[in-house]
């Protein structure tokens, strides 16, 4: 694998990482640390407004830490030196379009990506259609527990907002016509 990519996903307007954008590097970096250690890591998001610092960044920042505290320094440095932010992208669709640009600008062919399992479904159909006219591959890494983590802390509310904005997402493809019978 020669890079995983790493979802971005909301980040307060302090800079830390929302609960959604943790589970997934909290998925993110046994992968990226114990299984795939000699690939690069990308992690997507730009800079919303209002915030200090770009989705990639703030996330990158906490998985430092987190490595650090969890495997040590040389552990976290190592992480440090594989990360590449990708800031351009404020959506899923830029996202596979903007991993694919730097995918073919560093030679990588090959990806693992991660997400929540909710998001999974739209994320593997929209990199399907932007990676592999380009040759490139990657594998789904859905991160678990998202979605019972929200029910058993009973947060119906924002459990249903998060369907509904992914139904949305499909919607507005659909109304793109980017997806077609």
């Amino acid at each position: 694998m020669d890079v995983i990519i790493i979802l971005g996903a909301l980040v307060g307007k302090d800079g830390h990482p929302g609960r959604v954008a943790r589970f997934r590097l909290q998925h993110a970096l046994p992968l990226v640390i114990e299984d795939y250690p000699d690939s690069w890591v990308v992690i997507t998001g730009g800079l919303l407004p209002g915030r200090l610092m770009s989705e990639a960044q703030a996330m990158g920042d906490w998985a430092v830490r987190q490595a650090q505290d969890l495997w040590g320094e040389a552990v976290s440095q190592g992480v440090a030196r594989r990360l590449i932010f990708e800031e351009a992208s404020l959506d899923t669709a830029s996202s596979a379009h903007h991993t694919a640009l730097l995918m073919q600008t560093r030679g990588f062919k090959t990806a693992g990506v991660v997400t929540d399992t909710l998001h999974m479904p739209r994320v593997q159909y929209l990199f399907r259609r932007t990676f592999s006219p380009q040759g490139l591959e990657f594998q789904p890494f859905p991160a678990p527990g998202l979605f019972q983590d929200y029910w058993r802390r009973r947060r119906y509310l924002r459990l249903s907002k998060f369907i509904l904005r992914e139904a949305g997402a499909w919607v507005k493809l659909w109304g793109k016509g980017v997806i077609r019978g």
